[in-house]
């Protein structure tokens, strides 16, 4: 192959083209990379660097602490900001993609390792998860070496070199690689406590070994594979038949937390109870990643580990066995929590079947004598990956400029509300003794420095699987029932709410949101698409009566709840709408039994915000009587775009009322 050379140093095309990628996949991953405010998730990483060494680094919810350790010395030198925090994981995220290429290369060959690290590059499911402050891209990182080292260890490639010890001949390790692996798993565990899912995979290698040996009547019965085998029977014994289980669980639960005996022996009861209701559920979520991420190489994927098997028996039978088992354990045994974001791990390793199924595809035209190199057939290969939806998809995610949800919901569920926009806004206004209360209160700390109550009544108990109310103490100040919200505010001269889609769920009791609604100003101004900002001055109080519904109405809430009305009869109406921040006709709609009326022309008005045109107002819309029906209508309203399709800055309104008045004939 030719080599190109750069001063004193020689290249040859593959290692070029990682190069190019390495640097690729770096700015993909670090563009813009502090534009969106942190999401609740981060701020698990982030608090303990912020406050560190005043408070402990390690918490009991801070499973990724490695990437905790890589933010604090980033915070004490460069301040603490959305860039620093992610920037870690930019880099790991970027050095996943040499790792996956180096792990290609010995057990596959180098057109199956560049075309990975193409994969690996543009891929939006993993660059979307170097992009932001959480612990999956340094365990993926770290994971995919461990799993190296550990194949080199164990003799996957056949490298293996008898030594003096028979111990070790006889596992057929190799100690300086074992131990490389070694530290390479405390790592992997420090990023991720998945990370000791490996044992079922390592284990089934064992098993697939020792079956191939059988089928090749060259079975050693008393060998490491056949050794592996029979622990793994009992193993599975010991898991997954309920009484033998009972036993050994008892014994694990004299020295280990609860938590972690379930780790190792999981809640068959759970389990099969989740089996009769939701059987594919957890499944349904990893298999979304693999579906969604590129979409059009699913069923290559799924080839590519056939492929592997006919092509390269022993490392296929490693990468299968850390890939299938690993999946399949998440989706039906350790499947609670299931999110795409759990998959990242092994992900790079479903990759690689893709690009085996590339690979194999051009053999398969070599040998039929069209003459393809295997330098033409990975050009083409590459050529091909960067014309998929995928690649424009990561490119349009890390350049939009906008917050909400990101990516498709199967690759993650994280929604960004913009927060910094409207602590902006507020933070100029703050009094020195002024009460913040949010919903969100780690965001209020982060971008305002300042501390604020937390506005929930309503927790999801993960133990009996329900929504349940939050415990009140009113000796204490907080705003987790109407009734701790109401002492909280006649005890504060000012104060300020800010509430993100959490307002408008089941974490928030209906009692408590009309309580806000009523004795609390909303500010329009202040709020918008995403957080929604209410204040409160004692010395001006006085109950919003006029609020007698409230509906904040912006393109990522664009339609109301359902309202409704009795009538005896149907019959012509007039209905008047107390409306904030129309600017343009028919902004407004409302569905009368889904009847479409828009709302135009402005009668009176109620109260004025600065002469501003959006200021709060009463418009009346004219409904005939075929809009209405006997007995129950059904009510709501729409946020509706301008017909000719210009982008309205702000875009959108509240409706804090509204009244039927049947016109006279």
């Amino acid at each position: 192959m030719k080599k190109y050379r750069i001063g004193k140093f020689e290249f040859d095309a593959y290692t070029l083209l990682l190069v190019a990628l390495t640097v690729a996949a770096f700015v993909i991953r670090v563009w813009d990379v502090g534009y969106l405010t942190l999401w609740v998730d981060e701020y698990v990483h982030v608090n303990r660097a912020r406050f560190f060494p005043e408070q402990p680094l390690f918490a009991t919810d801070n499973n990724g602490i490695l990437l905790t350790m890589f933010i604090v010395p980033l915070f004490k030198l460069f301040g603490v900001s959305e860039f620093w925090a992610r920037f870690p994981s930019v880099v790991f995220g970027t050095l996943l993609v040499p790792a996956a290429y180096l792990f290609a290369k010995r057990f596959f060959n180098r057109n199956i390792a560049v075309t990975t690290a193409t994969l690996v590059t543009f891929s939006t499911y993993l660059a979307y998860w170097s992009r932001l402050s959480r612990n999956y891209a340094i365990f993926a990182f770290f994971f995919i070496l461990f799993l190296y080292f550990l194949g080199r260890a164990l003799n996957v490639d056949d490298s293996f070199r008898a030594g003096k010890s028979r111990v070790l001949n006889y596992l057929r390790l190799q100690p300086k690689l074992l131990w490389v692996a070694l530290a390479l798993l405390v790592l992997s565990v420090m990023s991720h406590q998945l990370t000791f899912l490996f044992i079922y995979g390592l284990m089934f290698y064992y098993v697939l070994l020792f079956v191939r040996s059988i089928c090749l009547r060259q079975a050693d019965f008393k060998g490491i594979e056949a050794v592996v085998t029979y622990l793994f029977v009992v193993f599975s014994f010991i898991v997954f038949v309920p009484s033998v289980q009972g036993v050994f669980k008892s014994f694990f639960l004299l020295f280990l937390p609860e938590n972690v005996a379930n780790w190792v022996l999981p809640n068959l009861g759970r389990l099969s109870e989740l089996m009769k209701t939701q059987p594919y559920s957890a499944f349904q979520v990893y298999n979304g990643v693999l579906r969604t991420d590129y979409a059009w190489l699913y069923i290559p994927g799924l080839i590519g580990f056939v492929c592997m098997l006919a092509r390269f028996r022993k490392s296929a039978f490693y990468v299968v066995s850390m890939f299938g088992v690993l999946f399949l354990a998440m989706s039906f045994v350790f499947r609670e929590p299931s999110l795409p974001r759990y998959l990242i791990y092994i992900y790079p390793l479903f990759l690689m079947a893709v690009a085996c199924t590339f690979d194999t595809l051009f053999v398969l035209l070599g040998k039929a004598k069209l003459r393809v190199k295997p330098t033409v057939a990975t050009a083409v290969t590459l050529a091909a990956i960067l014309c998929t939806p995928t690649v424009r998809a990561t490119v349009k995610m890390v350049s939009a400029h906008e917050h909400g949800q990101v990516v498709p919901t199967t690759l993650s569920a994280f929604y960004f509300p913009d927060w910094k926009t409207s602590l902006g806004k507020v933070k100029p206004l703050l009094g020195e003794h002024d009460v913040l209360i949010s919903t969100m209160p780690n965001y209020v700390s982060f971008y305002t420095g300042r501390t604020s109550y937390w506005f929930r009544q309503r927790h999801y108990n993960s133990t009996t699987h329900r929504y349940e109310n939050l415990e009140v103490d009113l000796t204490k100040p907080n705003a987790h029932s109407t009734e701790a919200l109401a002492k909280l505010l006649d005890e504060s001269d000012k104060a300020w709410l800010l509430v993100d889609y959490y307002f408008d769920n089941v974490m928030t009791d209906p009692e408590t949101r009309n309580y806000v609604i009523r004795n609390m100003q909303f500010e329009y101004a202040m709020s918008d698409d995403y957080v929604s900002v209410f204040s409160w001055d004692k010395s001006k109080h006085r109950e919003n009566a006029d609020n007698a519904i409230f509906e904040f109405l912006r393109p990522s809430h664009p339609q109301s709840g359902e309202y409704s009305i009795n009538l005896p009869a149907p019959t012509d109406m007039n209905v008047y709408l107390d409306l904030e921040g129309i600017a343009y006709d028919n902004q407004a709609v409302l569905y009368v039994n889904g009847y479409v009326l828009g709302v135009g022309k402005r009668q009176g008005s109620l109260s004025s915000q600065g002469g501003d045109s959006r200021s709060r107002q009463l418009y009346r819309v004219q409904v005939p009587a075929k809009a209405f029906k006997q007995g129950r209508n059904s009510i709501a309203f729409i946020l509706n775009q301008p017909k000719d399709g210009r982008k309205v800055k702000n875009n959108r309104f509240v409706v804090y009322n509204m009244h039927f008045e049947p016109i006279a004939r």
